[in-house]
């Protein structure tokens, strides 16, 4: 018996939350039809399984958590469909409680401390270019590369 669109819905959502986007991407793939992806989708806004805003800051909380630079989340963000008034909103909130200068200082602290003896300038270039992959942006790692004996 083939699988319903809604049931195909509510498995990816069980792995992990998703972006209306991601999630309309998925039921495509399976091969659903438009009229049946979004009758799925607009049900289950309504019953609250999907939701972008609580999406985006659960994404953000997990990213901060690893520790990332907002930076590369906004891109993971919005290559996950989500509209750029709702991640700047959520930035928004966190950013106040998130010291990303502070963040960057400890990951360098600990990085600085795994990598081999190379000549200091190697090093930093090494741990800049880290802290750029994470996301953090171009000042504050400049900033805490400064403090970094």
């Amino acid at each position: 018996m083939p699988l319903s669109v809604k049931a195909a819905a509510l498995r990816f959502l069980k792995i992990r939350p998703r972006s209306i986007f991601e999630l309309k991407e998925k039921l495509e793939a399976k091969g659903f039809s438009d009229d049946e992806i979004a009758a799925t989708i607009h049900d289950l806004i309504v019953s609250g399984l999907l939701d972008d805003r609580a999406f985006t800051k659960s994404w953000i909380n997990y990213r901060l958590a690893r520790p990332f630079g907002f930076r590369r989340i906004i891109q993971e963000l919005k290559a996950k469909g989500i509209d750029q008034e709702i991640i700047d909103q959520a930035i928004t909130e966190v950013d106040d409680k998130y010291n990303s200068q502070e963040v960057a200082l400890e990951l360098v602290q600990r990085r600085w401390q795994r990598l081999p003896a190379l000549d200091p300038q190697k090093k930093k270039k090494r741990v800049m270019d880290f802290l750029l992959r994470r996301g953090f942006e171009i000042d504050t790692v400049l900033k805490v590369l400064k403090r970094i004996k």
